[in-house]
């Protein structure tokens, strides 16, 4: 099992489980939410850029 994020421009393998079989939810859950906290993380940086860079400009 793998676990990809689909990018606008790219995909990136975010985990491989090769031999993983079965109930493969108790595992692979954790790593959906580190993605989510991810995402939240990234979305908060690319704000703060953004109003840094607004500033500067001002």
């Amino acid at each position: 099992m793998t676990a990809h994020l689909g990018l606008a421009t790219t995909e990136v393998l975010l985990a491989n489980w090769p031999d993983l079989h079965g109930d493969w939810t108790p595992v692979v859950h954790p790593t959906v939410l580190e993605v989510i906290s991810l995402h939240a993380a990234l979305s908060v940086a690319t704000d703060a850029l953004q109003l840094a860079n607004h500033l500067a400009a001002n």
